[in-house]
């Protein structure tokens, strides 16, 4: 909220307002002088009994006169409205849900479930950013198109789950799809982050190929690796004793990864081994990739004079009355 007037100038008048008192007070009013009559008992008491008034009038009329002075000067209040131009970045977080990504090494939660929180806390340290997602296995899906409604992307990311009936991880044909969704932004910068647990065994695009078509639209692909590491629990379902964790080995093609981020001029691919790290990798990619904002503060002003001048009314309209029915005087 803020305030201002809009015509300042008329508030020079106030000036008035004390060489009115001086002339009402002082000129109109002069000291009393002694007058050697017989009868100055009964003068001094009518005198003193019209004594309050000499100070009522002048002061509500003083009132009346900085109320009509201020509603002259038009007060305004202005309500902030922000304009705000971003000069954001369009990301897409290509998300492997394959089966291995069942893995229990990031616990308490599987390794989808250690991404989907590191991709909302990501989403939500961005509030100026366009968000896409894609879920990949052995072929890719567009979960959510481009969108900067933040709440339409947690509920996809939440909604993720893994493909057990896939036969493979598809990582060129997450890459491409990614890349299409950011094929026609015009964005100040796009990117797409890469997360993988696997090894591209499937699929009609080769992830080099596809890394080449990000590199060709200026699109810079981010790849982070996920799994601790050699032997990781993997839960396998038993038919007596229920679900079991047997050590599995998962294969993870980092030098892939390093492949498609030196092609797209982004470094070396980033490798999460426990959900701490991942969450790190998170948060120096948040820092890299800034977003740009200039806001500037738009005020909306309302005129108030009208208060203020129905306050002299009625104060004018107080004077009247009480000069007429308390006093006894015609008002002046």
């Amino acid at each position: 909220m803020a305030f201002k007037f809009a015509s300042p100038w008329f508030l020079a008048l106030l000036v008035l307002i004390p060489l009115y008192l001086y002339w009402e007070l002082r000129l109109r009013y002069p000291k009393k002088q002694k007058l050697p009559v017989s009868r100055m008992d009964l003068l001094l008491e009518i005198t003193e009994a019209k004594e309050p008034w000499k100070y009522f009038y002048p002061a509500l009329r003083s009132l009346v006169l900085l109320f009509l002075v201020l509603a002259l000067a038009r007060p305004q209040w202005g309500h902030g409205v922000r304009d705000i131009n971003r000069e954001g970045v369009d990301i897409v977080i290509s998300l492997d849900v394959s089966g291995s990504m069942l893995a229990l090494d990031f616990l308490p939660q599987n390794r989808l479930g250690a991404a989907v929180k590191v991709a909302k806390d990501f989403v939500s340290r961005r509030p100026n950013d366009r968000f896409s997602l894609v879920a990949f296995s052995e072929y890719a899906i567009t979960a959510s198109p481009l969108t900067w409604d933040h709440s339409s992307i947690m509920q996809a990311l939440d909604n993720l789950e893994v493909n057990r009936e896939a036969s493979g991880t598809a990582i060129g044909m997450g890459l491409a799809k990614a890349v299409a969704r950011l094929k026609d932004s015009q964005a100040k910068s796009r990117i797409v982050i890469l997360i993988t647990d696997g090894v591209n065994n499937c699929g009609e695009i080769d992830p080099l190929a596809a890394a080449n078509m990000a590199k060709a639209l200026g699109i810079r692909v981010y790849p982070i690796g996920v799994g601790s590491g050699g032997m990781v629990p993997f839960p396998f379902p038993d038919p007596i004793f229920g679900t079991r964790n047997i050590p599995t080995l998962i294969e993870l093609d980092m030098p892939t990864l390093d492949k498609i981020a030196d092609i797209t001029h982004t470094g070396k691919a980033a490798k999460a081994t426990d959900a701490a790290g991942f969450s790190r990798i998170m948060k120096d990619l948040d820092d890299l990739e800034r977003t740009q904002i200039k806001a500037q503060i738009h005020y909306l002003w309302e005129d108030h004079f009208s208060f203020f001048l129905a306050l002299a009314l009625a104060l004018l309209g107080i004077e009247i009355l009480a000069r007429l029915f308390w006093s006894g005087q015609i008002p002046e």
